[in-house]
């Protein structure tokens, strides 16, 4: 059966908590088996390690890939140099987890989805040695591209500074959801096989738990730093764009990135889909691979198992097919 483990993989003013996803028989040869780190959604301002697409965690289950989903600290108090430096602390966690007797480091997929996967590309880009593939879903491989500085309007009016104050000014944290959110995984969701558990039910919230629903939310700081073209001023620091590539051809750098999967919705309201395909041709087709899921909006399959087949499941299926060639061929 499926099981999670919780490991503290940093202290970083705050512990800084992961969660390890293996199957009860899972051990393989570490320096032969990938690992998945993946990085929650939430603009870098919520979301939580526990939302975890479940036909993500099939798919690390059926090829005996364990799954690590970190906590980082979120902007605006982690800092652009906060969230670098958790993305290389978790990395490094899972580079050499499971691997104690081989003594070499273990191959690491590194993957993300919305604004997750900018932790993704911090690590491509800054940390060594990089990771042999990257899987981007609906993601945002960079906050350099014009979209974010367009002025951008998600909600109905603008929100108000004193509406998301109490975050501005919070301590540091990380994200956290409760066990009823549709997004946050349960273990007990796959069967011992890999399927979807079609009997699973989820929790039901307490009438006496309030949802604060009267509340903005956390995450809704993506709206308001979008829509006030902050993003740049908060990551800017660590954020390289993706320009480089082009100017850098035939360069290491290029050479040395890895494969990148792109899942993108043509319907995305919430990151334009021209922010992926910036990315996409920056890097180039030896580099970039984009599943187009026609129709899909933002985080279309958030919740969705291999056996559904709402809109854009066809294009997760085929970058799934994408990454399982470039595995085979790597390791």
């Amino acid at each position: 059966m499926l099981m999670q483990e919780t490991y503290t993989y940093a202290t970083h003013g705050i512990p800084l908590d992961l969660d390890v996803y293996t199957a009860d028989d899972d051990f393989p040869d570490p320096s032969e088996n990938p690992i998945l780190l993946y990085f929650h959604p939430g603009g870098l301002a919520g979301g939580s390690r526990a939302c975890i697409p479940p036909w993500l965690v099939q798919v690390c289950h059926q090829r005996k890939w364990p799954l690590i989903s970190p906590s980082y600290r979120l902007l605006p108090q982690a800092g652009a140099k906060g969230l670098l430096e958790d993305a290389e602390a978790a990395y490094n966690f899972a580079q050499t987890w499971g691997a104690s007797v081989s003594g070499s480091k273990r191959p690491v997929i590194v993957g993300g989805a919305s604004a997750g996967f900018f932790m993704a590309t911090l690590i491509a880009y800054h940390v060594k040695p990089p990771p042999v593939a990257l899987l981007c879903v609906t993601g945002i491989p960079s906050f350099r591209h014009p979209f974010f500085s367009s002025s951008k309007l998600l909600t109905p009016v603008p929100i108000k500074v004193e509406e998301i104050a109490r975050y501005l000014n919070a301590p540091a944290e990380v994200g956290i959801i409760d066990a009823y959110n549709e997004s946050t995984f349960h273990v007990y969701q796959i069967l011992p096989t890999g399927q979807k558990n079609e009997k699973y039910t989820r929790p039901s919230r307490p009438a006496a738990v309030s949802s604060n629903a009267d509340i903005v939310p956390r995450d809704c700081l993506y709206d308001y730093w979008l829509y006030q073209n902050a993003y740049l001023d908060l990551v800017g620091e660590v954020d390289p764009g993706f320009e480089w590539a082009k100017e850098d051809s035939d360069g290491d750098k290029i050479k040395d990135w890895p494969l990148s999967i792109f899942i993108q919705g043509d319907a995305d309201t919430d990151v334009s889909i021209d922010v992926t395909t910036h990315a996409v041709e920056c890097l180039g087709p030896d580099k970039a691979k984009l599943c187009l899921a026609r129709g899909a909006p933002h985080l279309f399959e958030a919740t969705s198992f291999l056996e559904d087949e709402p809109p854009g499941m066809s294009a997760v299926r085929e970058a799934i097919n994408l990454l399982d060639t470039h595995i085979q061929s790597r390791i």
